[in-house]
């Protein structure tokens, strides 16, 4: 996949976007195709929370779908469809993404089967991360917290438990309720805010 991303530096440019810079927003028609070269991007969609008392606004929650490290794609389908994205995009650090124009990446898939096959393996990818969501709405949040603490091991020092919350669309206080819990059963134990597991 490296080599696929090597060819296309010759058709964009890179820019350089700040932590919390917007890529996009969910609605807005794709003008170029985004790849992550270095950093990473949260893709997230903003809900609608109806407010309990009257009177009250609306609050707006905002649900993590996934994260994307580099070197990747970003939303390359609706890119491809030249259809709106679907969610917003957010760097969650300082990340250099390479940016395309869509007719010229179009283009290149054309004529380089090679490359073709390269991008399709993304996508595939991309509806891997679809089925997963689905499947873990059906679990628990205990079940959901230790089967991203068992793929997400190695990243556990970076992550604060508010990180973590948001990833897995729920609260500070129940993460915490579900993280007193595993701590009591010896699973895991917690450090200056970090989350070690035992198992």
């Amino acid at each position: 996949m490296q080599d696929c991303f090597k060819l296309l530096f010759s058709l964009g440019y890179k820019r350089f976007y700040h932590a919390k810079e917007i890529l996009f927003f969910e609605g807005e028609i794709p003008k170029q195709l985004f790849v992550l070269l270095n950093g990473r991007v949260r893709i997230y969609k903003t809900l609608e929370e109806s407010p309990k008392t009257r009177g009250r606004k609306a609050k707006i929650k905002e649900q993590t779908l996934h994260s994307i490290y580099a070197p990747n794609f970003i939303s390359e389908i609706p890119s491809f469809l030249n259809e709106p994205f679907p969610v917003n995009a957010a760097c969650e650090e300082e990340c250099e993404i390479l940016e395309i124009n869509l007719a010229t990446f179009q283009k290149h898939c054309m004529e380089n089967p090679s490359f073709c096959r390269n991008f399709i393996a993304s996508l595939c990818d991309k509806i891997k991360i679809l089925e997963s969501h689905i499947a873990q709405n059906s679990l628990s949040l205990k079940e959901r917290l230790m089967e991203f603490l068992r793929i997400n091991k190695t990243e556990l020092a970076n992550l604060t438990q508010r990180e973590i919350a948001q990833r897995l669309n729920t609260s500070a206080e129940s993460l915490s309720r579900i993280l007193r819990e595993l701590k009591a059963q010896g699973i895991l134990s917690t450090q200056k805010g970090k989350i070690i597991l035992k198992a």
